[in-house]
C-alpha cells in the first residue's frame, strides 16, 4: 500500500523535472557565451591598450631619436679640440718666482758685477784708494740692489715665458673657434664653448702673469727706498746723540769758574 503512493509521486513528478532541466541548460549556455564574449571584448580592449603604447613608445622612441639627431649625442663626443692643450697650458706655473725667493738669491757679489749686458759699468769686487791701496767692498752693502736686480731678472724671464704661452693660447683659441663654427650638433657647440671659454680665462691669468712680476720689481724697489730712508733717520738720531755727547764733554772740560775770584789781603 506504501509503495503505490511513492510511484504516484514519482510519475507526477517526473515531468516537471525533466521540464526544468530543459528550461535551465540553454539560459546557462547563454550566460556562458555572454561571459565569452565579454572576455573577447576585455581582451581586444587590453591588446588595444597596448598597441595604444606601443605607439606612444615608438613616437617617443622617434622624437629622441630626432633630438639625438639634432643635438647630438655628449656621451660620443670624447674628443674634442683644444681640451687637452687647454689642461696641459693650465697645469703651468711659468717660470715666475715670489719675492722671498729672489730675496734668499740676492747677491752682494753678483750686483758688484752686474752690468745689465753692458749697458752699466760693473763695479768690481774691490776698489783703490787715491794713495794705491786696494780694498775689498762690503758685499753686505749691495745686496739690496742685488735684490732690484734680481727681481728685474725675473720680470724680464716671466716676459718672455707669456709671450710663448700667450701666442700658443691664441692660436689655440681660433683653432677652437674654427671648430665652433664648424659645429653640426648643440652638444658639440656646448663643448667647445666650454673650451673657449677656458681658454679665455687661461690668457687672462697668463697676461697676469706679467702684471705680478713688474709688481715685485716696484715692491723691492719701495722696500729699498724705505731701507735707505731708515738708514738716513739712524744716522740722524746717532748724529744728534754724537753731539749731545760732545757739548757734554766740552763742558766738563771747559767748565766755566763759578767762584769770584778772592780779594787781595792788605797790611
Amino acid at each position: 500500500m506504501k509503495l503505490f503512493p511513492s510511484i504516484i509521486a514519482l510519475s507526477v513528478f517526473t515531468p516537471l523535472l525533466h521540464a526544468q532541466w530543459v528550461v535551465t541548460n540553454p539560459i546557462s549556455d547563454a550566460l556562458s557565451e555572454i561571459q565569452h564574449f565579454e572576455d573577447i571584448a576585455k581582451a581586444v580592449e587590453m591588446i588595444n591598450n597596448q598597441v595604444e603604447q606601443i605607439n606612444t613608445l615608438t613616437q617617443q622612441l622617434q622624437q629622441i631619436q630626432a633630438y639625438v639627431k639634432a643635438f647630438g649625442d655628449p656621451e660620443q663626443l670624447l674628443s674634442i679640440v683644444g681640451a687637452d692643450e687647454l689642461i696641459s697650458s693650465l697645469g703651468q706655473s711659468g717660470v715666475g718666482q715670489t719675492i722671498s725667493e729672489l730675496q734668499e738669491l740676492t747677491s752682494g757679489i753678483e750686483a758688484l758685477r752686474y752690468d745689465a749686458n753692458g749697458l752699466y759699468e760693473s763695479l768690481g769686487e774691490t776698489f783703490t784708494t787715491p794713495s794705491g791701496f786696494q780694498f775689498p767692498r762690503a758685499e753686505e752693502l749691495y745686496r739690496k740692489y742685488g735684490a732690484i736686480q734680481q727681481s728685474s731678472r725675473n720680470f724680464q724671464d716671466v716676459t718672455d715665458d707669456v709671450l710663448v704661452r700667450r701666442e700658443a693660447l691664441r692660436s689655440e683659441i681660433a683653432a677652437t673657434t674654427q671648430q665652433l663654427q664648424a659645429a653640426t650638433t648643440d652638444a658639440e657647440t656646448q663643448k667647445l664653448t666650454g673650451v673657449l671659454v677656458g681658454y679665455t680665462a687661461e690668457l687672462e691669468a697668463v697676461d697676469r702673469e706679467i702684471d705680478q712680476a713688474a709688481a715685485q720689481v716696484a715692491t723691492q724697489d719701495a722696500e729699498n727706498r724705505t731701507d735707505r730712508e731708515r738708514q738716513e733717520e739712524a744716522r740722524r738720531e746717532e748724529r744728534q746723540a754724537e753731539m749731545a755727547e760732545s757739548f757734554r764733554r766740552y763742558g766738563e772740560v771747559f767748565r766755566l769758574e763759578t767762584t769770584p775770584p778772592a780779594l787781595p789781603v792788605t797790611n
